[in-house]
């Protein structure tokens, strides 16, 4: 069964150094890794470089957004499309410059992730779907964030698993057994976010991806 992405999952690759581009206008930074091949954003200080280029497997030079032409350099991201779904995957909300079909259990996480983020009563079709995260945690970051994330993931593993018991044509590799978090980090004082969720499937494939907000 397919359907269409609309959750897209990057990989965060790893990166040894950054330095700057000495001669080289508008500013940019070199930047050091591991497998830089399918690269598909650079993120500076969380923002994308405008203009990016891998000339080596491990080495690639990124256009410093204007915002941060003269501002000191803090955080480089390097998402590749080569999807492991691993705690390294990153999720986002969007088309992505390439909407394709998925399935299985990409497919299965897309589901739950709409689904988790979904305010109860706000699909006129589905009254009760919907694990209500960001109505629950809003814009305020407090110390009860952890504990409505982990009720938000329990409902929506409860709600899902519910639904697809009915579904007697859906596969095993899209069909839910268990969810759960690995790795879950509130800062009150930055009002950020970071929660990795694990996914298994009746085909006993585990896989992983990490919201961040």
């Amino acid at each position: 069964m397919n359907g269409i992405s609309v959750v897209r999952l990057l990989d965060v690759l790893r990166v040894n150094t950054v330095r700057n581009a000495p001669g080289v206008a508008p500013r940019s930074i070199i930047v050091q890794g591991q497998d830089f091949q399918n690269v598909e954003t650079v993120l500076i200080n969380g923002s994308p470089a405008p203009e990016f280029m891998v000339y080596a497997k491990n080495e690639l030079i990124a256009q410093v957004p204007d915002i941060y032409r003269d501002a000191l350099i803090t955080e480089v991201s390097v998402l590749s499309s080569q999807l492991t779904l691993t705690d390294r995957s990153l999720v986002t909300f969007t088309f992505g410059t390439r909407p394709k079909k998925i399935q299985g259990v990409l497919r299965l996480m897309q589901t739950f992730l709409r689904i988790l983020l979904r305010t109860p009563g706000s699909n006129v079709f589905h009254r009760r779907s919907g694990g209500g995260m960001l109505a629950r945690v809003g814009t305020n970051i407090s110390s009860r964030a952890a504990a409505d994330i982990a009720i938000s993931i329990n409902t929506t593993k409860t709600y899902l698993i519910g639904v697809q018991t009915a579904e007697r044509n859906l596969p095993p590799n899209e069909r839910l057994l268990n969810a759960e978090i690995t790795n879950l980090n509130v800062d009150e004082r930055n009002t950020t976010i970071s929660v990795t969720i694990v996914l298994t499937n009746h085909s006993g494939q585990r896989t992983a991806a990490t919201l961040t907000a």
